[in-house]
C-alpha cells in the first residue's frame, strides 16, 4: 500500500509558487493542444519495479536493472539489461513500473499509438522481447497479465543505437483479454537462454491521437433542492463542440420528455487552458422549482443528453446517508453481517487487533480492536482518524436535525441514540486503545504485515534506534477529537464522556512534558510540524473544561497562524493540520478572549474573500487554484466550503454566496466537471464503480457499496493521465493516487450532503405520510405510496410527496415505510420514525 506522504512544510511551498491564472475571455486553444502527450517510461532517471532471474544470472543492483551513467543517448543515462551466462535456471524477467505500482490507462493509445525505444548491443545482434503488464483485481483468470513481442521482428540490434517503434496492438495481440486501462508494468522477458548484453533508454508510449471527450453536458447527477442555483455546464474541446452562446436548451422531465424549462446557453471561457482545455458554456434553469427528476438536452449536432438529475428538497437525503454508512464498512473488529451490509457481507478481516504487538518489543501485547480502516489499506491511525471523528462531531453539532436514531441500519440502531454518534463512539473506542497510561502520549498507527494477506498486526512504535515512539502530533490530534467527544456526549453517555476528557487531559500533559515535536515512525502521516493540531488540542479542551492554562497556550500562539487565513492560494483544514477547527473551537468556548475574537473575526473574513474570489473566478464553480488538483483533492473540494460555513456562522456573516460556494463544490463533485463523473459511488448514471481497496478488490464480489468518494484528479502523483489537471483520474481499483479513498474524506461529505439537506427541510412544509399534500395521514396515502412502490406512478401529486413518504428517515420510499404507514393507519403507532 502506497499512500501520500508529504509534510506540511512542502505542501505549503508549493501552493505559495502557485498563481491563479486570468480568464481570457476570448482566446482559442493553441495547435496540437488536445494531442495525446508522450508518456515518457524511462529517460535516464531513477526507476522501480523488479528484476530477477533463478539462478543470478540477469544483473541486478537492489533488485532492478542498473541504471548505467556511461552508456548514454544524446545524454540520457540507459538501462543495462545484461544477462551475464546461460541461463541454468531457464528463466529471468525485469518489470519496470510505469508509475510507482499504480496502474496506468494507455487505452487511448492502443489504436494508432506505439512503443518506442532505443537499443544498443554490446555485440550486435541480440534479441529479446518486451511488452506490458496488467493488473486487474476482478478478472477471473488472473490478476496479472503478459503480453510481449520479438524485438528483432521491428529492427536489428547493432553495437550503435537503433530506434525501435512498435505498435501497441501488436503487443497486446487479438482476442486477449489484455487490459490496456490498467496497465502495470513494462516487461522485459527472455527468448531463449543465451547470455547477452543491451542498453535501452529514452523508453516511451506515444501516439497521434487526441485525447477523448467525455460527453458535452455535466450536470450533478444527484440533483437541487428546489430554491437553490440550477445549472449544467456543456463543455467540451473546441473542434468537438457544436453548441456555442446562444444555443436553445431544454429541460426535460423524464418520464415522458416534455419540456418543464427552456434557455439559451452563455459563454463562460472560450477556451480554459489548465484543468480541462475545453470551450465552456453555462444552462442556467435556477427559475425551475417544481420537483421531478429530469434530464438537459442541448439543441446541437452531436450533443447527448445529460444524465437523469431530481429536484427535490430531500435530494441529498439517500448520499448523506450512504455516505455515514461508509464508515460502517471501513469498521474493524466485528463481522458485518447481510442484514447491516447487504450484499457485502464478512467477517472481521483484523482480530489480532486484539493481541497486536508492539514493533518495540513484540512480546508486549495491547488491545487495539475497534476503529476504521483509514482507507483502501487496512492501518488505522490516530492523527487521521481524529480528523474524521472531528468533521462528523461539527456535522452532528451543525445540523443536529438530519441525525437520528435508526437511520443507519447499523447494529446500534434503536438504542436511543443518533446512529452518527454510534458510529463515531466505534472509533472512539479505539483512539483511547492507543494511549499510553503511563505517559498520556498516543501510539500513531496499527499497520499489517501484508494488507492484501494479513497474518500478523503490529502497533507501529519504532524507528532505527528509536523506541516506543508516540507522536506528539498524534496525540495531540487525539486531545482535540476527545475533547469535542466529552461536549457531544456528556449528557448522552456520562461516563464515557468523562473518559474522554480524562485521556485528553492526560494527552495534554504529555505535550507538556515535550514541547518539541516527536515525529512517528516513517510512513504514512509522519508530521514534521505538529504546531496547528497542538493549538486544535489547547481550543478544544479549554471548550470542554475552561480551564485557564489552554487558554493561555491559545492566546500565546494562534497569531503564527495568520499566513494560513492571509494566503490567497490557502485550503481548508486537512490531517496534521486543523488549523481552522483549532479556531472554531476556540470560538465556541464559553469565556472567549475579545482580541482574539477581533482577530479571527478580521483574519478569517479575508480568508473567506479570498475563497469566494477563487470560486467566483473559477469557471468549473469549485475553490481549487487551477492546476492544483494534488492527492485527495476532493477533500478540499469539501472542506473548503464546509469551513466557509462554520466559520461564517460562528461569526454570523453566512449568506447566499457561501450557499452557492457549499451547493456549487456539490455540483463539481457530484458531476459538473470535465469527466462528466459523479465522484460518490451509487450516485448518479456516471457515478464510480470501483475504488482502490484492499477489501473490495480481494472479495471476489461486484461493485463497492454506495457513498464511498474517490480522492479525485492528481496531477502531480497522476501527472500523465491527460494534458489537463482536472482529468488526471483513474477509476481504478489499483490507483491509490487518484481512486483511493479515506476516513478523513468522506467526513466533509457527511458534512455538506447534511448541510444541503438541511437547506431542503428549511424549504419543505409537509406531514410524514402525508404523499397528496391535502394535510392528512389517511388510506388514498396508503394507495398511493402503494402504487409508486409496485411502479405505476414515478411520482406523488405534492411537491412533497417523496419526503412525506420516507416516514422512517432512511433516505428511501420502500416496504418499510409501506408497513408503517399501515401500523399508523391501524393505531398500532401513532407517530414515524423520522419524526422522533
Amino acid at each position: 500500500m502506497r499512500k501520500k506522504i508529504i509534510s506540511i512544510i512542502l505542501l505549503t511551498a508549493i501552493l505559495l509558487t502557485l498563481a491563479i491564472p486570468p480568464i481570457a475571455a476570448g482566446a482559442s486553444a493553441p495547435e496540437g493542444w488536445r494531442k495525446l502527450a508522450d508518456y515518457t517510461i524511462f529517460n535516464g532517471g531513477s526507476i522501480s519495479g523488479w528484476s530477477g532471474s533463478g539462478g543470478g544470472e540477469l544483473e541486478t543492483v537492489n533488485s532492478n536493472l542498473p541504471v548505467d551513467t556511461d552508456v548514454t543517448y544524446n545524454g540520457m543515462p540507459s538501462l543495462r539489461l545484461n544477462v551475464s551466462q546461460y541461463l541454468s535456471s531457464g528463466w529471468w524477467i525485469s518489470l519496470i513500473t510505469v508509475r510507482d505500482w499504480c496502474t496506468h490507462d494507455f487505452s487511448q493509445y492502443v489504436p494508432n499509438g506505439f512503443l518506442e525505444f532505443q537499443v544498443k548491443g554490446k555485440l550486435g545482434g541480440e534479441y529479446f522481447q518486451i511488452g506490458l503488464r496488467d493488473k486487474v483485481y476482478e478478472r477471473s483468470s488472473v490478476e496479472e497479465r503478459d503480453v510481449a513481442i520479438d524485438v528483432t521482428r521491428y529492427n536489428e540490434i547493432t553495437t550503435d543505437w537503433v530506434h525501435f517503434k512498435i505498435p501497441l496492438k501488436d503487443i497486446i495481440g487479438v482476442g486477449t483479454d489484455f487490459d490496456p486501462s490498467n496497465v502495470n508494468c513494462l516487461v522485459f522477458d527472455k527468448i531463449n537462454t543465451m547470455p547477452f548484453t543491451v542498453w535501452i533508454s529514452d523508453v516511451k508510449i506515444t501516439s497521434p491521437d487526441n485525447e477523448k471527450s467525455y460527453g458535452a453536458v455535466k450536470v450533478n447527477q444527484v440533483g437541487f433542492i428546489p430554491d437553490s442555483e440550477k445549472y449544467a455546464l456543456v463543455t467540451d474541446f473546441e473542434d468537438q463542440l457544436q453548441a456555442d452562446a446562444g444555443s436553445a436548451f431544454q429541460v426535460r422531465n423524464s418520464s415522458d420528455g416534455s419540456i418543464a424549462y427552456e434557455g439559451i446557453l452563455t459563454l463562460v471561457e472560450d477556451y480554459e487552458a489548465t484543468d480541462s482545455g475545453e470551450r465552456i458554456l453555462k444552462a442556467d434553469f435556477s427559475e425551475l422549482s417544481t420537483p421531478g427528476q429530469y434530464y438537459i438536452s442541448v439543441s446541437a449536432p452531436g450533443i447527448e443528453d445529460s444524465a437523469k438529475f431530481k429536484i427535490s428538497n430531500d435530494a441529498y437525503k439517500s448520499i448523506m446517508v450512504d455516505a455515514s454508512r461508509y464508515f460502517y464498512y471501513q469498521r474493524t473488529g466485528l463481522d458485518l453481517e447481510e442484514e447491516n451490509a447487504p450484499d457485502y457481507p464478512r467477517k472481521d478481516i483484523t482480530p489480532m487487533d486484539a493481541q497486536a504487538g508492539s514493533d518495540s518489543d513484540a512480546s508486549v501485547v495491547k488491545d487495539v480492536s475497534k476503529g476504521w480502516y483509514d482507507a483502501g489499506d487496512k492501518g488505522k491511525y490516530v492523527n487521521a482518524g481524529a480528523t474524521a471523528v472531528s468533521d462528523l462531531l461539527w456535522a452532528y453539532e451543525m445540523f443536529p436535525s438530519e441525525f437520528k436514531d435508526n437511520q443507519f441500519n447499523i447494529p446500534e440502531s434503536g438504542n436511543g441514540i443518533a446512529d452518527i454518534l454510534d458510529e463515531v463512539k466505534w472509533e472512539l473506542d479505539w483512539i483511547l486503545k492507543m494511549q499510553d497510561s503511563v505517559s498520556g502520549g498516543f501510539y500513531a498507527r496499527v499497520q499489517s504485515d501484508n494488507d492484501e494477506k494479513v497474518t500478523r498486526r503490529t502497533i507501529k512504535d519504532r524507528e532505527g534506534s528509536r523506541r516506543d515512539i508516540k507522536p506528539t502530533d498524534d496525540t495531540a490530534c487525539a486531545a482535540a477529537a476527545l475533547s469535542h467527544a466529552y461536549i457531544i456526549y456528556k449528557d448522552i453517555n456520562p461516563d464515557f464522556a468523562g473518559q474522554c476528557l480524562e485521556a485528553a487531559k492526560n494527552a495534554w500533559t504529555y505535550l507538556e512534558n515535550n514541547p518539541g515535536n516527536i515525529k512517528s515512525p516513517s510512513g504514512p502521516y509522519s508530521v514534521s510540524d505538529d504546531r496547528s493540531d497542538r493549538l486544535w488540542a489547547a481550543a478544544s479542551l479549554y471548550r470542554a473544561c475552561g480551564e485557564q492554562k489552554y487558554n493561555d497556550y491559545f492566546k500565546n500562539n494562534y497569531r503564527q497562524f495568520a499566513q494560513k487565513f492571509e494566503s490567497s492560494t490557502s485550503y481548508g483544514h486537512t490531517w496534521a493540520d486543523n488549523w481552522s477547527t483549532a479556531f472554531f473551537s476556540y470560538m465556541k468556548a464559553q469565556s472567549r478572549d475579545s482580541q482574539v475574537e477581533g482577530w479571527f473575526a478580521q483574519k478569517f473574513g479575508v480568508w473567506l474573500d479570498n475563497i469566494l474570489n477563487r470560486y467566483e473566478g473559477n469557471p468549473w464553480k469549485n475553490a481549487i487554484v487551477p492546476g492544483n488538483y494534488f492527492w485527495g483533492i476532493n477533500m478540499q473540494v469539501l472542506n473548503v466550503p464546509m469551513d466557509a460555513y462554520i466559520g461564517s456562522v460562528l461569526l454570523d456573516t453566512y449568506d447566499e454566496q457561501i450557499s452557492k460556494l457549499g451547493f456549487g463544490s456539490l455540483n463539481w463533485l457530484l458531476g459538473t466537471n470535465p469527466l462528466r463523473k459523479s465522484y460518490v459511488s451509487g450516485h448518479g448514471e456516471n457515478s464510480i464503480k470501483t475504488v482502490y481497496s484492499t477489501i473490495y478488490s480481494l472479495d471476489k464480489k461486484p461493485g463497492i457499496p454506495n457513498g464511498y468518494m474517490a480522492g479525485g484528479p492528481n496531477n502531480s502523483e497522476g501527472k500523465g493521465i491527460s494534458r489537463f489537471a482536472a482529468k488526471a483520474y483513474m477509476e481504478s481499483a489499483t490507483d491509490w493516487v487518484t481512486n483511493e479513498h479515506t476516513v478523513y474524506w468522506n467526513s466533509p461529505l457527511v458534512f455538506m450532503t447534511a448541510f444541503a439537506t438541511y437547506n431542503g427541510e428549511a424549504q419543505e412544509e409537509f406531514i410524514y405520510g402525508d404523499v397528496n399534500g391535502d394535510k392528512q395521514v389517511n388510506s388514498v396515502d396508503f394507495s398511493l405510496i402503494r402504487q409508486y412502490l409496485i411502479e405505476k406512478i414515478e411520482e406523488f401529486p405534492d411537491e412533497n410527496g417523496r419526503q412525506a413518504a420516507d416516514v422512517n428517515g432512511d433516505g428511501s420510499i420502500n416496504s418499510i415505510d409501506f408497513a408503517l404507514l399501515r401500523q399508523y393507519l391501524l393505531g398500532i403507532i401513532t407517530e414515524f420514525p423520522a419524526e422522533v
